[in-house]
């Protein structure tokens, strides 16, 4: 059985919110979004379906969501984890644009909600969350104990007028939005986010952050060599590998092929990488067939099956051994 931690849900607060009316998300079709806001007997019998133990819940992207909307997006996820403790944990989203007020809201839903940690947009129109400004929401979550996951977000009307547009390229278009977004934009665009909190110096700030993403590392694991190298003009005291292999936890949510984890493998622990779905855009049958893959073509070995799709997340959102 696994546990997956990328798994996206959509609040009614999000759906209903005027704010929020101009949410890509709209665009996809109708099946996603009934099972984006269903998080109960069909998300249940799906997860039973495919040998999901534990998923852990996090809203879509928050660029379009005022503070207040996301406040009553957590309340909602924490009912829905009340009512299905043994099935979901929850993610917290919080609201990046005010460092204090995200702080504010993680401890919140720790404390009260019972959350294992949160999920953020990469960045929030455009603000990479690299600035001293943040120190106060890094050092929350090492206190407290948890792991921010960072997620790709939408790029922000500069990012889209800069990189997706011109040319015969029309920044409203469905190829510009896949261009953008899932196709390749918002992961390099996370990648980004990563390596800037690194030039920053956030980890030697912070030497006990844990950080999680996913997509198998955001196009990170392929040019680890490259990187390390380049980033010893970062000043860092803890270097890019040391980070890498202690900061960072890397899922593979919605990357079912066995050359993107043999690539990703080849550069982090065992310990630091976990199994995710990407559920409802990727599909948890999808994942069950590919964790028999990894056995079927021996990459990993029982146990490192076992903590790829279950121990691993135990360990680091649970605490269990």
């Amino acid at each position: 059985m696994s546990i997956t931690l990328e798994e996206h849900f959509l609040s009614r607060a999000a759906h209903s919110s005027e704010a929020a009316k101009d949410d890509p998300i709209h665009r996809f079709p109708t099946s996603i979004i009934n099972r984006l806001v269903d998080i109960d007997n069909e998300r249940i019998k799906n997860m039973d379906e495919n040998n999901v133990a534990i998923q852990v819940l996090s809203h879509t992207p928050t660029n379009f969501l005022t503070a207040e909307a996301i406040i009553a997006c957590n309340d909602e996820l924490a009912a829905a984890v009340r009512a299905n403790k043994s099935r979901f944990a929850g993610f917290a989203c919080l609201p990046m644009d005010d460092p204090v007020a995200a702080t504010h809201e993680l401890e919140r839903c720790i404390k009260e909600h019972g959350f294992v940690g949160a999920l953020i947009d990469n960045h929030s129109n455009g603000n990479f969350y690299d600035g001293r400004e943040y120190d106060v929401l890094w050092a929350k979550a090492v206190e407290l104990d948890v792991p921010i996951y960072i997620h790709p977000a939408w790029p922000s009307e500069k990012q889209k007028e800069a990189l997706y547009s011109g040319g015969n390229l029309q920044s409203d278009s469905n190829s510009a939005t896949t261009l953008g977004a899932f196709a390749f934009g918002w992961h390099a665009s996370t990648a980004n986010t990563i390596l800037r909190l690194m030039a920053s110096n956030n980890f030697d700030r912070h030497p006990k952050l844990k950080i999680i993403i996913g997509h198998s590392g955001e196009l990170i694991p392929y040019m680890f060599d490259r990187i390390n190298k380049a980033t010893t003009f970062f000043g860092m005291k803890h270097g890019f590998v040391e980070v890498m292999h202690n900061n960072i936890w890397i899922t593979t949510s919605g990357m079912f092929d066995v050359h993107s984890l043999r690539c990703l493998l080849g550069n982090m622990p065992l310990s630091q990488v976990m199994f995710s779905v990407d559920y409802p855009f990727s599909d948890n049958k999808l994942g069950k067939e590919y964790l028999k893959m990894i056995q079927r073509e021996g990459i990993l070995d029982e146990d490192g099956i076992e903590a790829f799709a279950s121990g691993n997340a135990r360990r680091l959102l649970f605490h269990q051994d």
